[in-house]
């Protein structure tokens, strides 16, 4: 689901893990429960001699950012766009030393933070969240100390190549450990142009966006737009760039596309080759970050002031994957209506007139109507998390653990859950 507006927690919680999401939203508190399948592995898929930037159309990362910003964000990566002695081999401006027709390239440095784990009905899935982060694959780019997940060392690459070929060596929307944002993607597709081979026709200027599931809601949220975002300042000003990217999606995912900035005449679908006067290749982007997320939502122009205090969020909303608008099979309550049953319950005994609501994404006529309601029916959010043993592909939720969390926590301010991360922690460096 698309985080709901209003909340500056949501903002930064990572879409990533295979989940089924539960959403409860009241008066004061949004509560996201987390059902584990204890198998949580249910989508995975088995130059030239010298370089210098020569990028001129555009400012480069931090002085694009320095012309649009106000003030300084503390979650802005460091550009890095020279080859100077001492850097890594690896990074962007030094291997594009090996690289053909790269006009520009930099290395994108983000800042270290940490992430607080969620809320637990038992200790029991405590400890079972725990191992399992710390084992499982898509946990490999974070640690966790005492309760808080640390991010470190993540970095993002951007390249532009001119007069270029881009021929995919891995399957649109595919779990490739080639596809976009996978450790393993190369610019090994992109190829010069040549007069011995010229292509039918040329696009100005291209940005690579082959991420896997591209056309879904969740994985267009956490792959397709921190692509585009951190990218974002080489589109430049005087015409759109086109997009290359999977099958096309749903109507909402359209109109994600057209926010973003590329309108439907603009994103390439499901295209086997192309050629482009510009590519751009942002698919080194980090799957988790701050500045993506918060960014993002800047570009989707979801509102962070919350909205007049005289109007009264009440709605507790409940998003279910058994209504048959998923994109793929699998992790739904089999129990569903005993745990709605248990929710409705449990407001009222509260008697603070929270109204519990199905989410259907087709009540609302665009996207922006579903952010405004979300803004005026929610004010905060908490993370937290129910771990199951499956049911075939399925699972059943003990409405008693969905009832803990929600008298714990629903209507409660929480402390923020993104904080900083470094290993010097002195107050005169900001951290107390």
């Amino acid at each position: 689901m698309a985080p709901p507006v209003g909340s500056s927690a949501l903002n930064t919680l990572p879409l990533v893990w295979r989940r089924l999401w539960f959403a409860v939203l009241g008066g004061s508190a949004l509560i996201i429960l987390t059902f584990y399948l204890m198998h949580n592995f249910l989508e995975e898929p088995l130059a030239s001699e010298s370089f210098t930037n020569s990028f001129e159309s555009v400012p480069n990362f931090s002085d694009s950012l320095r012309l649009a910003t106000l003030e300084t964000d503390p979650w802005m990566p460091l550009d890095l766009s020279t080859c100077l002695f001492g850097m890594p081999a690896y990074y962007a401006p030094c291997a594009a030393q090996k690289l053909k027709n790269v006009e520009y390239a930099e290395e994108l440095v983000y800042p270290d933070f940490e992430i607080r784990e969620p809320y637990f009905a038992q200790e029991e899935h405590r400890t079972k969240w725990r191992i399992f982060t710390q084992t499982a694959g898509d946990f490999d780019r974070a640690s966790l100390h005492l309760g808080w997940m640390q991010y470190k060392g993540q970095s993002g690459q951007n390249f532009v190549f001119r007069n270029v070929r881009y021929t995919p060596t891995f399957g649109a929307d595919s779990w490739s450990p080639l596809s976009c944002m996978s450790s393993l993607v190369e610019t090994s597709p992109i190829k010069p142009s040549t007069d011995a081979d010229p292509p039918d026709a040329t696009l100005p200027t291209v940005l690579v966006a082959l991420s896997p599931d591209s056309y879904s809601f969740q994985h267009f949220l956490d792959r397709v737009t921190h692509i585009l975002t951190q990218s974002q300042h080489l589109s430049g000003s005087t015409s759109t760039p086109y997009v290359l990217t999977g099958r096309g999606g749903s109507k909402t995912v359209d109109e994600l596309w057209s926010r973003m900035g590329y309108p439907e005449d603009h994103v390439l679908h499901g295209k086997s080759k192309m050629a482009a006067g510009r590519l751009i290749f942002s698919c080194r982007a980090p799957l988790i970050h701050p500045w993506l997320s918060l960014k993002t939502l800047k570009i989707l122009g979801v509102p962070r002031t919350p909205p007049s205090e005289s109007i009264t969020r009440n709605k507790v909303v409940y998003m279910s994957r058994s209504h048959g608008g998923t994109a793929n099979p699998g992790r739904r309550v089999v129990n569903e209506e005993a745990v709605l049953r248990g929710i409705t319950a449990f407001l009222d005994e509260r008697d603070n007139g929270e109204e519990l609501v199905m989410f259907d994404p087709d009540n609302f006529q665009n996207i922006t109507q579903l952010f405004e309601w979300f803004s005026e029916n929610v004010i905060a959010v908490t993370y937290a998390a129910i771990i199951v043993e499956p049911i075939g592909l399925d699972m059943e939720i003990d409405v008693k653990d969905v009832v803990s969390l929600l008298r714990q926590h629903l209507g409660v301010a929480g402390e923020d859950p993104l904080r900083k991360s470094y290993a010097w922690r002195s107050k005169e460096l900001g951290f107390r």
